[in-house]
């Protein structure tokens, strides 16, 4: 018999074990169901079996400091013999960005986390101000909190169809106490307008612009968005799971010399374990995106914009006619009883996101990701049957869902986008 620091008689060992048997059999019977379901969540995406692996390799157990590989520096030995993967990672994304290996940070080990770095490291001294896009606009809901954390004195501006107002940011920029506009756009179906914001913010220095591309990210590396930083943006950020198909973690980048230095010093204070399995997995993400991110890329923003005309078509009051609903991976539906066709879709394998207060839409609705399924391989015709088995989760039509759910589970999934990335002999795939 196991010792145990427990009093048997309390029942905590029990309980305990009881929960560890449920936890194993409940993983067990929902992974097919899992690696089957349709992800429509525009937050989330898919890794490829190969990187997934990493994850529960022993490398999640290690640490592994020595970035530049140097012989006789090896103070941890665990992730030694795979380190130079990580220097890969580190180069493939140089590669996608168009920047130097030694000025992408692949050590945040989150897209927040990565926010968190940036403002410590560009945010200027304590009292000092940073703008960032309205959360009533797109941007995300923990900025404004964060840079007040940081001492820092926040001021919002509003953004419309990804362009920022020049005129509240030109407002804020001449107080002359701005350091940093940190321009993030959690909730956005256009693409982010970064020359006019870079040419304004260059006319008052010391303010730097700095570009969370969290949502976007997959689309500009696949060259389907500009990248930020070929039209003025000083550094970006990002996490790596929403349209890149990269494990939970976070990117910074920049093309200067002085911007790296502060972003890593603040990096090296801010994080010591950076979840080494995850960064290799982010490594081999960005290996297999080389191969295969333009096509998927462009095969995204098509898919959205065939599910938002599919959906108009079957009486769906959709965000955006009069801007083309949408530039990006989201799709944006207001529906009358958005919680109960969402529990209908879940019972029948479809996942989708529901938002509340989505720039200028009130109340909750939809908010559609095209980013997994396209990875997956679906298709302009997927799309349509999936707006097709939504508007029979709204009308409770149940006779001919089932077959069309099944076929649709069966078909997305059989030719995702990374088996086109080969594995040549040497290379690290």
């Amino acid at each position: 018999m196991h010792a145990t620091n427990f009093d048997p008689a309390s029942g905590v060992a029990v309980a305990a074990t009881g929960h560890l048997a449920e936890i194993s059999g409940r993983t067990a019977a929902t992974e097919l169901v899992n690696r089957t379901a349709i992800n429509l969540v525009p937050s989330e995406n898919r890794m490829s079996p190969a990187a997934h692996a990493l994850l529960g390799s022993d490398y999640s157990n290690r640490y592994c400091f020595n970035e530049r590989l140097t012989a006789g520096q090896w103070e941890f030995r665990g992730g030694e013999a795979i380190a130079e993967l990580e220097k890969a990672g580190r180069e493939s994304f140089s590669r996608l960005l168009h920047t130097a290996p030694e000025w992408v940070n692949l050590r945040p080990i989150s897209g927040l986390n990565a926010m968190m770095i940036a403002v410590a490291a560009l945010g200027g001294a304590p009292g000092s101000m940073v703008v960032s896009i309205s959360q009533t606009s797109g941007g995300h809901y923990a900025t404004g909190a964060l840079v007040s954390r940081f001492g820092h004195r926040w001021r919002p501006v509003d953004a419309v169809d990804g362009r920022i107002d020049l005129g509240q940011l030109e407002q804020a920029l001449a107080t002359g106490t701005v350091a940093l506009v940190y321009a993030d756009m959690q909730n956005s179906r256009h693409v982010l307008d970064v020359g006019a914001v870079a040419e304004l913010v260059d006319r008052y220095p010391p303010a730097r612009l700095h570009i969370d591309c969290s949502h976007t990210l997959g689309l500009v590396l696949g060259s389907a968005h500009p990248n930020p930083l070929d039209y003025g943006a000083g550094s970006i950020s990002s996490s790596l799971h929403k349209t890149f198909p990269g494990p939970h973690r976070g990117l910074l980048a920049t093309r200067d010399e002085t911007t790296h230095a502060l972003l890593r010093e603040a990096q090296f204070m801010m994080v010591s374990s950076h979840h080494f399995a995850t960064a290799l997995a982010a490594a081999r993400t960005a290996l297999e995106f080389e191969t295969y991110g333009k096509g998927y890329a462009t095969a995204v923003i098509a898919n959205a914009r065939v599910l938002a005309a599919a959906l108009v078509e079957r009486g769906f009051d959709v965000a955006g006619a009069a801007s083309g609903y949408t530039d990006t991976h989201q799709v944006w539906v207001r529906l009358q009883d958005p919680f109960g066709v969402s529990d209908r879709l879940a019972r029948w394998g479809i996942r989708v996101n529901i938002q509340r207060d989505l720039p200028g839409c009130p109340g909750p609705m939809f908010r559609l990701g095209t980013a997994e399924p396209t990875l997956l391989g679906a298709t302009a015709i997927d799309m349509r049957d999936l707006a097709a088995v939504i508007a029979m989760a709204r009308d409770e039509d149940t006779s001919q869902a089932a077959a069309l759910v099944g076929e649709l589970r069966g078909r997305i999934g059989q030719r995702p986008w990374w088996l086109l990335a080969a594995a040549p002999e040497g290379a690290w795939l």
